[in-house]
């Protein structure tokens, strides 16, 4: 399984600005790596997304592709840094570190503030079915506890068209801490007096569901070509927030990368 194939992980959150927009529409399909080789493969992209959840404005910005495994260890736009503890053909089970995507304070109404970039740490366990990747991973903020827990539900079906072209159509939900939410999509007395927004404070639940469709095409033995289009729908508490402007949103991304 080619690990670069963008996935639009919507779910993710997890990478600072430029990098985290990678995560959105680079996450690797799975986590299954023990059918991999060890590889370097390095890039660059551009991604459509919005400002921040739930906005109903969307920014272009460049976007690192990075996917290397050696033995063990892997680094990718999507996982971030990790170890497979335990993989199989069929089953893996690792963990790493992350990071949980922030916002600017112009990206957000006026009287909200910045919200900072936060490590997470993420466990994972990722298997083979019928051709298909389910992967669930779990992300819990480290540097900023208040950020709460993330988790990640995808189930992904790669397809080979031909020697060159892969596609693979995926299906997510995520579930959020009310730590999470409160973050994310809470309104404080304080943002409410600033911004004139109604005070929220959301609980735990499901976030948002996702669907998406990504591609990598070889163009040749070291470069290819890869892109990604998906769609995620906000639901639960999450789409309550006086900051959810819009409920669906569409990110896209097309980048090329070189494998060494």
């Amino acid at each position: 399984m080619n690990q670069l194939v963008p996935a639009l992980d919507r779910s993710g959150w997890y990478l600072p600005r430029g990098l985290a927009l990678a995560v959105l529409c680079l996450a690797p399909l799975g986590t299954v790596h023990a059918a991999e080789n060890d590889h370097v493969k390095i890039g660059v992209g551009a991604v459509v997304s919005p400002r921040y959840q739930g906005s109903d404005e969307n920014h272009v910005e460049p976007a690192p592709v990075v996917d290397v495994r050696k033995g063990r260890f892997f680094a990718s736009s999507g996982d971030g840094l990790g170890v497979n503890i335990i993989e199989t053909p069929r089953f893996t089970v690792g963990a790493g570190v992350n990071w949980m995507k922030g916002y600017d304070d112009s990206d957000v109404p006026d009287g909200i503030g910045k919200l900072s970039n936060a490590l997470g740490g993420r466990l994972f366990v990722s298997t083979r079915l019928a051709g298909s990747i389910i992967t669930l991973s779990a992300t819990q903020a480290i540097t900023k506890s208040e950020r709460g827990l993330l988790a990640n539900l995808r189930v992904s079906y790669p397809y080979s068209v031909n020697e060159r072209l892969k596609i693979i159509p995926s299906v997510a939900a995520n579930w959020a801490s009310d730590k999470y939410m409160d973050s994310y999509f809470g309104i404080s007395a304080e943002q409410s007096a600033n911004s004139g927004l109604a005070r929220y404070s959301p609980s735990a639940g499901f976030k948002d569901f996702s669907l998406r469709v990504a591609a990598n095409y070889n163009v040749s033995k070291h470069w290819s070509v890869v892109g990604a289009v998906g769609a995620s729908r906000l639901v639960g508490d999450a789409v309550d927030s006086p900051l959810v402007k819009r409920k669906t949103q569409v990110s896209g991304i097309l980048g090329v990368a070189y494998t060494f």
